[in-house]
C-alpha cells in the first residue's frame, strides 16, 4: 500500500488495540495527519513536489485547536506517539514551530533519514480526478446526486450481482482503502468494534465500487463523507457500514454541505 492519507490512517487504526494510545494521543495524530493534508495542498517554497514524507511545521496554536489538547498535552502526546513509532518530530526552539513527520508504518526507515516511501495524496485516493481539486488550494467535499433522470441508476440495489460479489479487491485498489478508511474511523470511535472477516471486507469494498461506478462519487468525496459522519454525533452512530454509507448519503449530504460552507465561507468548496 502507497504511503499517503490513507494508509497512514488505516495504518493507525490497526495500531490502536495492540499499543493502547490515549484519546489525547489520538486525537494530535488525527491533527497531524489532517494538518499534513492541507499542507500538501499548498505548493513548496523550494519548488520541488512536496512529498508525505517531507516535514511541515504546524504552529502549536493551530494543533491546539484541531487536537483540542493544550500546550503541555501537546508535548506529552507527541513524545508518547515518537516512541510508539508514530511520528518523528524535531524541536526549532520557541521561536520556530516544531518539524513534524508522519512515519510510514510499513518501513523501518526513520522520517528524518528518509527521503521516500511517499507520494502525493491526488495518487493516492483520487486517481484522476486529482487536477480539478488544485486551482484554489481546496478540493470537492461532498456532491449530492444530481442526475436522477436516470431510473435505471435509482433504483439500482445495492446489493451486487452473484458475479460481482465474487470479484476481489486489491489492499491497494481505492475501494479497498476507501472501505478500510472508514473502518478506521469507526474503529477510532469505538476501540471495542469487531474487527472485520476478510469476507466482510470484500463487501465492503464492493459497496463503494457501487458508489463509484452507479453513484458517481468520486473517491475524494466519498472520504470526505466518510470523515464528517464519523465526526457527526449522531451519524457516526448510524454509519457503521459502506452500506449505510452509501445508503444514507444523499440524506447526510444537505447538512454536511451547509456546516462546511459554513466554517469556510471565503472558500468555494463544494460543486
Amino acid at each position: 500500500m502507497k504511503f499517503g492519507y490513507l494508509s497512514i490512517s488505516i495504518n493507525f487504526a490497526r495500531q490502536i488495540p495492540m499499543l493502547n494510545p490515549t484519546t489525547g494521543e489520538i486525537a494530535l495524530f488525527h491533527a497531524l495527519l489532517d494538518l499534513k493534508n492541507i499542507d500538501m495542498n499548498f505548493p513548496s517554497t523550494t519548488g520541488k513536489k512536496k512529498t508525505w514524507a517531507d516535514g511541515f511545521d504546524p504552529t502549536s496554536a493551530t494543533l491546539q485547536l484541531y487536537s483540542g489538547l493544550s500546550a503541555n498535552g501537546i508535548v506529552k502526546a507527541r513524545e508518547k506517539l515518537k516512541a510508539l513509532g508514530f511520528i518523528d518530530f524535531k524541536s526549532r526552539g520557541r521561536r520556530k514551530s516544531t518539524i513534524y513527520k508522519l512515519l510510514d508504518l510499513g518501513s523501518d526507515k526513520s522520517a528524518f533519514n528518509s527521503s521516500d516511501n511517499s507520494v502525493d495524496i491526488s495518487s493516492d485516493i483520487s486517481g484522476d480526478n486529482s487536477s480539478d481539486n488544485s486551482s484554489d488550494n481546496s478540493v470537492t467535499l461532498i456532491k449530492t446526486k444530481q442526475d436522477k433522470t436516470n431510473t435505471n441508476n435509482t433504483s439500482e440495489k445495492s446489493q451486487a450481482t452473484p458475479h460481482e460479489q465474487k470479484k476481489k479487491f486489491s489492499a491497494d485498489s481505492v475501494e479497498y482503502r476507501l472501505a478500510m478508511y472508514l473502518f478506521g474511523k469507526i474503529k477510532q470511535n469505538n476501540p471495542q468494534h469487531k474487527d472485520l472477516t476478510e469476507s466482510q471486507e470484500q463487501k465492503w469494498a464492493d459497496h463503494i465500487r457501487l458508489m463509484i461506478e452507479r453513484d458517481n462519487r468520486t473517491p475524494q468525496q466519498i472520504k470526505n463523507m466518510i470523515d464528517w459522519s464519523q465526526a457527526d454525533s449522531f451519524w457516526r452512530q448510524n454509519i457503521l457500514s459502506t452500506a449505510k454509507l452509501r445508503k444514507q448519503y444523499d440524506t447526510m449530504a444537505p447538512k454536511a454541505n451547509s456546516e462546511w460552507q459554513t466554517q469556510q465561507p471565503r472558500k468555494r468548496v463544494y460543486e
